[in-house]
């Protein structure tokens, strides 16, 4: 009872934690503004121009915008005044070499903090640029940088107060937040089914596969996101540990294709495994004594995960042709999934240098893992259900249904434990007990009361077990009319057993006809303390029930 309160009241605790840490959540990215605060954010869009050859050309951002002869397009706006003073104007254009300048005074220009960053890096940050006190007197001045005589897109700034901005980042970046949460939530929901599944006695690994799968696609979310990028303390750090982390997320999904596959065809995931821990030591040695940039190398991870996603597919393909199992279907279907986002991914990276990229990588992530978790649910829940069966079956198989005391089947286990644990054991009780003239009931009286007198015995001898409350003592129903008791290390003496099995028939008879039991009883040890054999033991006691008179205990009830 306590053990249940303890565990309801941990489960309280547990989701008041969560509910309190979604509300906060709400409020930090819905919280409602005040009329004043509507006015801290607003976009920077408009009264935007270009000049070009002496002539004022007037932009609506976002628009695209033509680069000069020099590859370079600046734009100017001069509607800024010096109420706008220690505010912050934030806009995307890292990418295309952003300069910003007041007058002559250079606000803002990208440098790299640490750690090199290519394009699409570059287009996940802001420019976070804060106003100087001159805000007001001389135009704000936008500088990109592109190929000649070409068209650069251009968003829209928006312009506020640093906690506004920030919140708007925050809220621009709810589906990498939802993403990051559902990847952590469902990486715990993989350990609490894996440790449910151990404690059924089911060593399902791939539950562990995917939770350290979805911990590394965490880390790469995290720390390659935008929002990191730009008010982490330690941005390179994050970017190294987002490289690391997107090197080896695919190991831990290898493995579970290993542990889904063929014992003969193994070896294939292995090569792959391999082949990413080698490209994650290589990339750190070359970075570390050559100083090559990792952004440099970042290929080859491409190109070994490319291949590598292609392989299992080409395995999982081949295994279903053979088997046809529903799990390798779905399996399948979860890489056929990652296979494509992957490839878009790619496709929008190297082609298009597009910055949100990896949101079509996380999506098909969330996608790919929905199909393997759904398959390996499945699964869990038939071998429960099947172990559930098996245990049924098994404790039928040893239960003798008339009595409800365990059957000859049990017994002979049980000799067999006993055998194997004799030289732990200082001692043993064997017990047998027997209706005498059982065939004369049936056939006098009937087998409905040739049942009752086994029926009765088989009480009395569990009665006399739980009044004696031995610790490891167990009763058979070993024949027709047989039982027996086993009682390993007994601290109560043969004649207690025999003593409380007779008081116990006494109380349970009250009819008309005799039923006659005899005891007869042996220890494992001898007086000197040698073992007996097992089958000596069973001997002893069977030859006192039938032979030794003297003493075997014989009594008459009427039933």
């Amino acid at each position: 009872m306590n053990k249940n309160r303890k565990q309801k009241g941990t489960e309280a605790f547990c989701i008041t934690v969560i509910l309190i840490f979604l509300l906060l959540l709400v409020k930090i990215l819905y919280q409602p503004e005040t009329e004043t605060e509507r006015h801290t954010v607003r976009s920077l869009g408009s009264c935007w121009y270009q000049i070009r050859d002496g002539e004022k050309i007037t932009l609506e951002l976002p628009c695209q915008v033509l680069t000069d002869a020099d590859g370079k397009a600046v734009l100017y706006n001069d509607t800024l005044s010096a109420e706008d003073e220690g505010k912050i104007v934030s806009t995307r254009g890292i990418q295309d070499h952003l300069e910003v300048y007041m007058g002559d005074r250079l606000l803002y220009h990208y440098s790299d903090s640490g750690f090199l960053k290519n394009r699409p890096m570059k287009g996940k940050l802001w420019a976070d640029i804060c106003l100087p006190d001159e805000t007001g007197e001389e135009p704000l001045c936008f500088i990109f940088e592109g190929k000649e005589n070409s068209l650069l897109y251009v968003e829209a700034p928006i312009l506020g107060s640093f906690s506004s901005v920030a919140r708007h980042h925050l809220q621009a970046s709810i589906f990498l937040i939802l993403m990051v949460l559902g990847m952590l939530g469902m990486g715990i929901v993989a350990v609490i089914v894996f440790l449910y599944a151990r404690h059924r006695q089911m060593m399902e690994k791939r539950f562990l596969n995917v939770a350290f799968f979805l911990i590394l696609c965490s880390l790469w979310c995290i720390f390659d996101s935008g929002l990191y990028q730009m008010y982490g303390r330690q941005s390179a750090a994050g970017t190294l540990i987002s490289f690391y982390a997107f090197m080896l997320m695919s190991i831990p999904m290898l493995r579970f294709v290993q542990n889904t596959v063929r014992s003969e065809v193994r070896w294939i995931p292995q090569i792959w495994v391999f082949l990413l821990y080698g490209n994650t030591i290589l990339q750190g040695i070359l970075n570390l004594l050559f100083q090559i940039p990792f952004i440099h190398m970042l290929f080859l991870t491409h190109l070994l995960l490319f291949t590598g996603v292609a392989s299992m597919i080409l395995l999982l393909w081949n295994e279903y042709r053979k088997t046809g199992t529903q799990e390798l279907s779905l399996c399948l279907k979860a890489f056929a999934v990652l296979g494509i986002s992957g490839v878009l991914a790619l496709i929008l990276y190297w082609i298009f240098s597009i910055y949100w990229y990896d949101t079509v990588f996380q999506f098909g992530i969330l996608l790919y893992i929905a199909f393997l978790f759904w398959g390996l649910l499945c699964k869990v829940a038939n071998d429960s259900q099947f172990r559930l069966e098996q245990a049924v079956y098994e404790r039928m198989s040893l239960e003798d249904r008339m009595t409800g005391l365990k059957n000859r089947k049990a017994f002979e286990k049980c000799l067999e434990k006993i055998q194997d644990d004799s030289l732990l054991l200082e001692n043993a009780l064997l017990l047998f007990i027997d209706i005498a003239g059982l065939k004369e009931i049936n056939d006098t009286y009937g087998m409905q009361l040739g049942d009752e007198a086994v029926i009765r015995t088989a009480r009395s001898i569990q009665t006399a077990g739980n009044m004696i409350s031995e610790q490891q003592a167990e009763c058979f129903r070993i024949d027709g009319d047989e039982f027996a008791v086993v009682v390993s290390d007994p601290q109560k003496l043969p004649s207690e057993w025999i003593r409380l099995i007779k008081a116990e028939m006494e109380n349970e008879a009250p009819g008309k006809y005799h039923v006659r039991l005899k005891f007869g009883y042996s220890y494992l040890r001898k007086t000197d303390g040698v073992l007996n054999s097992v089958s000596d033991w069973k001997q002893q006691a069977d030859r006192m029930q039938h032979y030794n008179k003297k003493e075997t205990a014989e009594a008459d009830y009427d039933l």
